[in-house]
């Protein structure tokens, strides 16, 4: 049938519909639970770009602890994944309304004070975190902040780094090592870069979406062979 197709229709046609297939189909462009940006499979997703959000996708965060600044659907995806997540929010009602749905590997904190909120980490020293994700409010502050509480080996995350070229500055002068991921995110009509700021003793074990082709991509080809073969 799609060889079919392919004859009949022209090929921008065809490509625009897998296009929309996997755009709003797999990954959920649009769709929302709750106000939260959700995929396909109706599962929470952090308001990442889509290439970072895949490369999430392929660790093993089962034995991590995470930090967010800002707190949403990616709640809800780091809870799904890692041993814990602790989150600050500055929004008082997004508070009340998070707090609800969130299990018991998640802690929820609400602090519409920007310094405090700011600082709120360093209050629970000596505790590191894996994954601190950079992404609220006082994100210059959050990032300072962050670099402090960094466990060795782990991961910063920096949300619209091109609107925080200051923050991200900060971070990669801490020595940490930047890889920017840029495209579309669960939403948006436009493109941003979300960026991973890696610890060079940087090491998390992979998972086994690791393995297997990202949403929307195809599996090895018939007749191919594996690299290792």
């Amino acid at each position: 049938m799609q060889s079919l197709l392919r004859k009949v229709l022209p090929r921008r046609v065809v490509v625009t519909a897998r296009l929309q297939q996997i755009f709003f189909g797999q990954y959920g462009h649009t769709r929302r639970i709750d106000g939260m940006p959700a995929d396909g499979a109706g599962k929470f997703q952090p308001w990442l770009t889509y290439p970072l959000i895949e490369y999430l996708n392929g660790f093993d965060f089962s034995g991590k602890d995470v930090f967010e600044f800002g707190s949403g659907g990616s709640t809800l995806y780091w809870a799904a994944r890692a041993r814990s997540v602790y989150s600050v929010e500055f929004d008082a009602a997004w508070y009340g309304v998070l707090r609800q749905r969130l299990p018991a590997n998640a802690t929820l904190v609400h602090e519409g004070d920007g310094g405090k909120y700011a600082d709120l980490p360093r209050t629970l020293a000596p505790r590191r975190f894996d994954v601190v994700v950079v992404d609220g409010a006082e994100r210059y502050r959050s990032a300072r902040t962050a670099i402090e509480v960094l466990a060795p080996g782990g991961m910063i995350i920096l949300d619209n780094a091109e609107w925080y070229p200051n923050t991200s500055d900060l971070l990669a002068g801490a020595g940490l090592l930047e890889v920017r991921f840029c495209g579309f995110s669960p939403i948006n009509a436009f493109t941003s870069t979300s960026s991973v700021f890696l610890s060079r003793d940087f090491a998390f074990p992979r998972s086994e979406a690791a393995r297997r082709p990202p949403r929307g991509g195809k599996g090895l080809p018939h007749g191919a062979l594996d690299d290792g073969l």
